[in-house]
């Protein structure tokens, strides 16, 4: 679901590894703690080459048996955290949800407009929350850092509240609530992909037109 773009499996992978190393970590539950920093250091030039910082030529692809070892390692990570049994849990189990919320959350939006349309759940198509930010008008780095960072926030809600023990009621409504606000944007992405790109065509408008403007005025200015 997330790897439609370059960069993007591991730049988000790498941001769910970091949260549950500060997790694991808290706990003292360093077998975990080593498992996710290991994945770090073995992503972070992954990413470097599947971008391309380092030319075409050497240009590197996750491919479908890299992705689902991920994924299989994330969920085997979070079942390991949290379903231990009882008091014995490492962390709640709503705060899994916090922890992998953007790929989780697009997944499920995605099956509910495909379902709605009359598709297959797996049928594919170009309606992901990375391909929306691209019509929007987003470069693909541009996109890759704006979806990184909402997982960051995503992650740093699901750590403080397991920090500072919110209940878990709340916790999971606010989690709903994001699903509900991500699936409405979904539903009406090309209505509002239209208002941005207009809102952005406005924009740039008024400030070519101020720039203009400066500039008239220095040209018309006379030094004394």
């Amino acid at each position: 679901m997330v790897d439609g773009m370059d960069g993007l499996l591991g730049g988000l992978t790498i941001v769910v590894f970091l949260s549950f190393s500060v997790l694991f970590l808290a706990h003292d539950q360093m077998h975990f703690a080593y498992l996710s920093l290991m994945f770090i250091v073995i992503l972070t030039p992954f990413v470097l080459f599947n971008l391309g910082y380092f030319g075409r030529v050497r240009q590197v692809f996750m491919g479908d048996a890299g992705s689902m070892m991920i994924g299989f390692t994330v969920i085997w990570m979070l079942m390991g955290g949290t379903q231990l049994g009882g008091e014995n849990n490492i962390i709640r189990p709503v705060t899994a949800l916090w922890l992998i919320a953007v790929p989780l959350i697009d997944m499920m939006a995605i099956m509910i407009r495909r379902i709605r349309k009359g598709h297959s759940p797996f049928h594919p198509d170009r309606e992901h929350a990375h391909h929306i930010m691209q019509r929007i008008g987003l470069t693909p780095r541009q996109s890759l850092v704006v979806i990184c960072l909402i997982q960051v926030a995503y992650g740093s809600v699901g750590l403080l509240g397991e920090y500072f023990l919110i209940p878990e009621p709340i916790m999971f409504y606010g989690i709903v609530g994001c699903f509900l606000l991500h699936t409405y944007c979904m539903m009406h992405a090309f209505k509002l992909a239209k208002t941005i790109r207009r809102w952005r065509r406005l924009n740039g408008r008024r400030l070519k037109r101020k720039l203009n403007s400066q500039m008239s005025k220095s040209r018309g200015q006379r030094p004394i």
